[in-house]
């Protein structure tokens, strides 16, 4: 940072020419961090970070003097192994689809290397700030893509193992909320179980092209089982008549004991569950009456909702034995 005369810091942005002059800038800022060094780029930098020796030697300096490093990136199968020679200095998370080159931020520093305007040739110009509003923005920005961000080792193993990646999204939508469900049900192959925690919750459905989907699985070999509280006998007729006449292959019971939760639970193939929270049941359309929503294919989640559904299955067996 620049001093004026009277030796206090001068804020300001400038731009720096040169690839030697950015190498020679990021290594001088690295070495003043004292308290942590932030950087977000596309798949490409590892590679050009790795190969840097002059950067990478600030970085591990910077590690040895016990300084936090995070760096989220794109990891990629052409990247991988430079993506883990920077694990070895720096916290890395994976992030889709990163465009546009990098940046990095400390506590008194921005510096953002310019892309080239065309493909494969050398930065020569980076912006370089130590205004504190852009510095406390740029930060705020990599917390939030640090947040969205999944750890390296997943990432990789996702590549090298074709492992499943995990997730838990919270969605507030209604109509997005009911097309994650839809889409759900249009892709079972095996198995559906939905669990409405009232007999409104069903009737509202009803309304919707939920039933048709269902009939359509139904008709592709998935078995369909739906658990459902009647509160009327209008209802309990009404879902005598979708057993018998309408959809043979769907499986509806209704739950004796009213259920404590007010939950709309839908679960497809064992592998990705969906529940959906009742903000207001007296309202007649879906978009009133939820509130938010819950998506995973995370084991522990979808299996915990399995286990609930099968456990409620259960007692309507033994009710209808007594």
């Amino acid at each position: 940072m620049r001093r004026n005369s009277a030796g206090s810091d001068i804020e300001g942005v400038e731009v720096i020419h040169g690839l030697e002059n950015i190498i020679r800038l990021i290594v001088q800022s690295t070495n003043s961090v004292k308290e942590s060094l932030d950087i977000c780029a596309d798949h490409t930098w590892p590679k050009v970070q790795i190969e840097t020796g002059p950067i990478t030697q600030a970085y591990t300096a910077l590690k040895k003097r016990g300084i936090r490093i995070r760096f989220i990136t794109e990891i990629t199968a052409e990247n991988i192994s430079y993506c883990k020679e920077v694990m070895k200095f720096a916290e890395v998370r994976h992030l889709d689809g990163l465009l546009g080159g990098g940046w990095g931020v400390s506590e008194s520093e921005y510096i953002a290397p310019i892309p080239p305007s065309s493909k494969g040739e050398l930065v020569t110009k980076c912006i370089h700030s130590t205004v504190k509003e852009v510095i406390g923005l740029q930060r705020y920005i990599i917390n939030s893509l640090w947040a969205k961000a999944i750890p390296a080792k997943q990432r990789i193993k996702e590549i090298e193992e074709g492992a499943k990646r995990e997730f838990v999204e919270t969605i507030r939508e209604p109509s997005e909320i009911q097309k994650i469900g839809f889409d759900l049900i249009k892709k079972a192959e095996d198995e559906i179980l939905i669990l409405f925690s009232t007999a409104n919750a069903f009737r509202r459905q009803e309304k919707s092209d939920l039933l048709l989907l269902l009939k359509e699985a139904a008709s592709r070999g998935a078995k369909v089982r739906i658990l459902v509280p009647l509160d009327n006998m209008k209802t309990e007729e009404r879902v005598q008549e979708l057993k018998e006449k309408e959809n043979p292959g769907i499986d509806i019971r209704d739950i004796k004991k009213p259920l404590q939760t007010k939950l709309t639970i839908m679960i497809v193939d064992q592998t990705s569950s969906l529940t959906v929270e009742l903000k207001d049941d007296t309202r007649e359309s879906s978009d009133e009456a939820i509130g938010l929503a819950t998506y995973s294919n995370s084991e522990p989640t979808v299996f915990s909702y399995v286990s609930i559904f099968e456990n409620l299955w259960i007692q309507t067996e033994l009710q209808r034995r007594h």
